[in-house]
Parts: C-alpha cells; structure tokens; sequence
C-alpha cells in the first residue's frame, strides 16, 4: 500500500498540476484581440485551424493549431506561419496584428488582454498547489534514518 501511494504521490499528483497550471494559465494567455492592423508591421491572417487535444502539453482541454498567411506591411512579402493556441476556427479571415522575436519563432499577437490575470491566478495555483502536494507527499516519505543516541561519557568510579 506504501509503494501505491509513492506512485500517486510523486508521480500522478505532480503530472496533474502540471496540466492543471497549464490549463490555467494558457486558458488566460491565449485571450487575444485583433489590435491595430494598420500599425502593425505583421499582419496575420488565419487560413485554416486543426484541432488537438484534449489532453496536451497545454493542458486540459482542446486548443488549434492554425495555418496562417503573414504579411509585412513595409514589403508585401506573404509568408506562412504556423500558429499554436491563440487562433480558432471562428478566427478564420479575421487580421490580427502580430509580432515576432526573431525569424523563425512563433507569433505572437499585439494585444494579449489577460496576461496579468494569468500570471497571477497560476502563481496562486501553484502556491495552493504546493500545500496540497506536501499534504499527500508528506506520509510517502520514507522514515528518516533512527537517531543515534549519544554516547555517556565514561566517568571513573568515585573512591
């Protein structure tokens, strides 16, 4: 019965935080508005979405995968993205204003509206998380090694 609850303990309660804080925090992050296409230097236009899930790196719950057209206002230049989590079907057609770190990284949108509200509502969850863990992880631990008494020190016989 010990050996079940180590398996429950350290390995199935972490991995389901895991997904729990990932689907806390990626529900709040993928909250997206169009912003300013006119303004922008990308200017994402979704094409078509695939959907995964609904158990993922991502967390609980099902999230697209959509194939986007990129287009740079200062050139024209049209390139093809793939985009993760913050386009849907009923996106389709829609301009979002994007941005990139560098060549070769996803997109990121402009204006991401909850991003505070995510952060934070994790970090409580991780931190009622970790109350929690402790609770059930606490009696899987193994007992500490027995203490050593000291030894008495040796005092000669009184004469």
């Amino acid at each position: 019965m010990k050996a079940l609850h180590r398996i429950v303990a350290f390995l199935l309660v972490p991995a389901l935080g895991y997904l729990l804080g990932a689907t806390i925090f990626n529900h709040f992050w993928d909250e997206v508005e169009p912003g300013d296409p006119a303004k922008a230097k990308l200017v994402a236009v979704a094409k078509s979405c695939e959907r995964h899930g609904p158990v993922a790196p991502r967390g609980f719950g099902f999230y697209y995968r959509c194939q986007t057209e990129v287009r740079s206002q200062p050139s024209g230049n049209v390139t093809k993205w793939t985009v993760t989590g913050w386009l849907e079907p009923s996106d389709i057609g829609k301009e979002y204003a994007v941005h990139t770190a560098r060549r070769g990284t996803e997109l990121t949108p402009d204006v991401r509206s909850q991003v505070f509200l995510g952060w934070l509502s994790t970090f409580v969850f991780a931190i009622a998380f970790l109350f929690v863990f402790v609770k059930i992880a606490g009696p899987a631990m193994p007992e500490g090694r027995r203490k050593r008494r000291m030894p008495t020190r040796y005092e000669p016989p009184a004469t």
